[in-house]
Order: structure tokens, then C-alpha cells, then sequence
């Protein structure tokens, strides 16, 4: 079974990347992953841990 193929993505708030961003999310699209990288701090970050049940 081979890998997926994944597309990183710089945050549209923080504009953080795969070298600045410090904390991720992972999403399954279309067949592949989708990897946005985001600050700590960012509001996208937060919202999608809390859409995952991990904070309240």
C-alpha cells in the first residue's frame, strides 16, 4: 500500500508554512491529505482542535 498523496498549505491567518508553522491539522480530501500548517496561537488552529473534540 503506498503513501498518500498529501498538499501543504500555508495558513490564510498566520501565514505560517512548513518551516515557520509550529502545529498542524490534517485533513483526508479527494483521495489525499491535506496538511495546513498553522502557528500555536492562530484562531484556525484552535477552532479546528476544538471541531475535533480536543478543547472545549
Amino acid at each position: 500500500m503506498g503513501l498518500l498523496p498529501t498538499t501543504l498549505r500555508q495558513c490564510r491567518v498566520c501565514e505560517a508554512d512548513e518551516d515557520s508553522g509550529e502545529a498542524r491539522t490534517v485533513v483526508i480530501v479527494e483521495g489525499g491529505l491535506s496538511v495546513t500548517w498553522h502557528l500555536l496561537a492562530c484562531p484556525h488552529y484552535r477552532a479546528d482542535r476544538v471541531l475535533a473534540g480536543r478543547e472545549g
